[in-house]
C-alpha cells in the first residue's frame, strides 16, 4: 500500500468497527441490519415522492409537461446506470475452461465443492494474466437461475502444486459454502441503487444522506469481510489439513512478487523476442523460478510482521496461517509447482489460449515500451551533464529507474547528495530507497524518522517520503507511527494542494516541457479540430524539490465559453493541466523562447475517434 489520503480518526474509526465486531458480533449484525433497514426506509420515501409525482401528472397532464419529461429522463437515466452496474461481468471476456475438454478439473472442482458443502461449480474461466482466483455468480437472488462461476488465474496455476490448488479451491468453494457470494451480491444490489438513483433536486437533497449511507455500509462492513476471509481459509484446514493450508499461503507471499503481468511481457519485450517467445512459457517460467532460502526467509519475515490497514478486506498472514514462526512456514518453500501438469495433463496443454488471449495485448505492449523507451533515451541525451542542478538530478534518476536502470540511478544520486549535501530532495530520495531495502525496523529507524523531519519541515517532501513511510510502517506492524504520520501529512496539507494547483502565472519559475516529435503530434491530434490555434507544453518548477507541474496553455482561435472543452481535455490528459492562455503568459513564454504546438483546423480520422 502506497499513500493514505485520510486521518487518524478516519483510521481510528475503522479500528474501532474491528474491535466492536470481535466483542459483540450479534449486536454488531444487528447494527448493520438496522443500516440496510434505514436505506429501505429511505428508497421507499424517495419512491412515494415519485409515486406522488406521478399522480399529480396523471391528474393534470396538460400542466405537467414538463415534470412528465424530468421524471422520464432522471428514471431512464437512473435505470440505465442501475443495469449498467448489475450487468457487469468479470468473466465475460476470458476463455472458458469446459468439462468436456478438462474432466480432472471439473472433477476436482466438484469433489472439493462437495466436501466444502458448497453447490457445484456451472462454469470454470481462465484469466490469462491474474495471479489470483475469484469466485463470482449470475443472478445472486434468484435461485432459480443462480449460476457459480470460478476464475482460475494462469500465473497461479503455474505457481502451484496440486496440493496447493486444492487448497485455492477450498477457500474459494469455502465462499460460496458460507454464501458470501450471494450475501455480497445483495449488497451489490444496495450500492447500486444508491450510486445509480437520479432524481434531480430530490438526490440532491439527499446527498449528504447518500455519501454518509455508503460510507457506512463500507466501514460496517469490512470486519465482516475479513471474517469471511478467515472463514475461507478454515475450509482448506477443515477439509485438507493445515499443512495445505500453510503451503498455500506461502506459495501466494513468496510467488506473488514475480506475479506482475506487466513485468513478466516487460521481460520479454526487452529481450526483443515478443514475437517468439510463448507468453504462457514465459509466465511459467516467471512463476517456476527458484526462490534461495535466504530470500525466501526474508520474505516470509516481511510478511509474518506486516500489519494490513483496518479497512482492507485480507487478514494479515500470521492471523491467517495461526502462526508467526518463519521456520515452520519456510518448510513450505519448496512445494512442488505440478498443479497443470496434474489437473491438466501436461504444462503446455493451456499454451494456446494463453497465448491467444496475450499475444495482442503483448504486441501493442512492446510497440508502446519500444516508443516509451526511445523518448526516455532521448529526454535522458538531451539533459545537461555537467553541473546538474538538484530538480535536473531527480529528473535524471527518475528517467534511469523508468528505463530500468536502477545501478545507474543509484550512481547518479550518490554523486548529487555529494555535490549537493544540504539539498532535502536529494536526501529525501536517497533515504526513501535506503528504507525499501532495510532488513529490519531497527535498522530502519533512523531513516524513518529524519524522513519525517523532512517532510515536517517542507510538506512538499511528501510527494517523495509518503509512500515508502507508509509502506514500512505497514511491514513492521508500527500501528501508532502510521497514524503519527496520518497527523504529519494533515498538517500544512491545504497550503501544499494550493500551491501544487495554484493558477500559473508569468512569475512562476516556468520552462519548456521537453517533448519528442511523436509526443507532440499526439498532443496536437487530440486537440486538432476543436477552435485550438496552438498550445504551449510547460512545467512550473519548485526549484530544490524534484517536483513540478505540467502545463498545455491553449491559445484559442475564437471561443466564448472554453470551460466544457477544458474540463474534456483535462480528461484527456492526465498529466497537465489544462488551461486557458493569457496575453501576459504568452509573453513570458516568447521571452522564455517556449515554442508553441500548432493546432490543425481538423481532426483526422484517427485523431477524432481517440477523442
Amino acid at each position: 500500500m502506497g499513500k493514505m489520503d485520510m486521518t487518524r480518526k478516519e483510521w481510528e474509526r475503522w479500528e474501532r468497527a474491528e474491535s466492536s465486531f470481535r466483542a459483540h458480533p450479534r449486536l454488531y449484525r444487528l447494527r448493520l441490519g438496522l443500516l440496510f433497514f434505514e436505506g429501505v426506509v429511505v428508497g421507499i420515501f424517495l419512491l412515494a415522492v415519485v409515486a406522488l409525482l406521478v399522480t399529480v401528472c396523471i391528474i393534470n397532464p396538460g400542466k405537467s409537461i414538463r415534470l412528465i419529461v424530468f421524471l422520464v429522463l432522471n428514471l431512464f437515466y437512473t435505470a440505465k446506470e442501475y443495469i449498467t452496474i448489475l450487468s457487469q461481468r468479470p468473466w465475460s471476456s476470458l476463455p472458458e475452461l469446459r468439462s468436456e475438454d478438462w474432466p480432472d478439473l471439473f472433477d476436482l472442482v466438484q469433489k472439493t465443492a462437495a466436501a466444502a458443502g458448497a453447490p457445484r461449480i456451472h462454469r470454470i474461466y481462465l484469466d490469462p494474466g491474474d495471479f489470483n482466483a475469484s469466485v463470482s455468480v449470475a443472478f445472486p437472488l434468484v435461485p432459480c437461475l443462480r449460476r457459480n462461476i470460478l476464475i482460475l488465474g494462469y500465473p497461479l496455476l503455474a505457481a502451484f502444486g496440486e496440493r496447493g490448488l486444492r487448497g485455492v479451491l477450498a477457500h474459494e468453494l469455502g465462499h460460496i459454502a458460507h454464501h458470501d457470494t450471494v450475501n455480497g451480491g445483495a449488497l451489490l444490489y444496495v450500492r447500486a441503487f444508491w450510486l445509480s438513483v437520479q432524481l434531480g433536486i430530490f438526490t440532491l437533497v439527499l446527498n449528504p444522506w447518500r455519501r454518509s449511507y455508503l460510507r457506512r455500509i463500507g466501514l460496517l462492513m469490512s470486519p465482516i469481510e475479513r471474517e469471511r476471509e478467515l472463514a475461507a481459509d478454515r475450509s482448506i484446514a477443515d477439509i485438507f489439513g493445515l499443512d495445505t493450508l500453510r503451503e498455500t499461503l506461502v506459495t501466494l507471499q513468496l510467488r506473488a512478487p514475480d506475479a506482475e503481468l506487466s513485468d513478466l511481457l516487460k521481460s520479454i519485450i526487452q529481450s526483443g523476442s515478443a514475437d517468439s517467445v510463448s507468453p504462457a512459457a514465459a509466465i511459467r517460467a516467471a512463476m517456476r523460478r527458484h526462490v534461495p532460502t535466504e530470500t525466501a526467509r526474508r520474505r516470509l519475515e516481511r510478511s509474518l510482521r506486516s500489519i494490513v490497514p483496518p479497512m482492507e478486506e485480507h487478514p494479515p498472514l500470521a492471523v491467517r496461517a495461526g502462526t508467526s514462526d518463519v521456520a515452520e512456514m519456510l518448510a513450505f518453500a519448496s512445494a512442488p509447482q505440478d498443479a497443470i501438469e496434474k489437473v491438466f495433463g501436461s504444462a503446455d496443454a493451456l499454451d494456446d489460449t494463453v497465448d491467444e488471449a496475450l499475444r495482442p495485448f503483448l504486441a501493442q505492449a512492446s510497440e508502446q515500451f519500444r516508443e516509451n523507451s526511445a523518448n526516455l533515451e532521448s529526454k535522458l541525451e538531451s539533459m545537461p551533464v555537467a553541473e546538474d542542478s538538484p530538480d535536473q538530478i531527480l529528473e535524471r534518476v527518475e528517467i534511469l529507474n523508468a528505463l530500468d536502470r536502477k545501478d545507474e540511478a543509484r550512481e547518479v544520486l550518490r554523486a548529487g547528495r555529494t555535490s549537493h549535501p544540504d539539498n532535502l530532495a536529494l536526501e529525501a530520495a536517497e533515504l526513501c530507497e535506503r528504507l525499501s531495502n532495510v532488513a529490519s525496523a531497527e535498522e530502519g529507524a533512523p531513516v524513518a524518522d529524519r524522513l519525517e523531519r523532512i517532510v515536517e519541515s517542507e510538506p512538499i517532501m511528501r510527494m517523495w517520503a509518503e509512500g515508502p513511510l507508509v509502506a514500512h510502517y505497514l511491514e513492521i506492524g508500527a500501528v501508532e507511527r502510521i497514524k503519527n504520520l496520518l497527523d504529519l501529512l494533515r498538517h500544512g496539507k491545504k497550503s501544499l494542494v494550493r500551491r501544487l494547483d495554484a493558477k500559473l502565472r508569468p512569475t512562476d519559475d516556468i520552462c519548456a516541457e521537453p517533448l519528442t516529435e511523436s509526443e507532440r503530434a499526439d498532443i496536437a491530434q487530440v486537440l486538432a479540430g476543436h477552435s485550438v490555434k496552438e498550445v504551449y507544453a510547460v512545467r512550473r518548477i519548485y526549484e530544490g524539490t524534484g517536483i513540478h507541474t505540467r502545463f498545455l496553455v491553449i491559445r484559442w482561435r475564437t471561443l466564448a465559453n472554453p470551460g466544457p472543452l477544458l474540463v474534456a481535455f483535462n480528461d484527456a490528459f492526465e498529466d497537465y493541466s489544462v488551461v486557458s492562455g493569457t496575453r501576459s503568459l504568452f509573453k513570458c513564454f516568447a521571452e522564455l523562447g517556449v515554442s508553441p504546438i500548432p493546432v490543425p483546423r481538423k481532426a483526422s480520422h484517427e485523431s477524432s475517434t481517440g477523442s
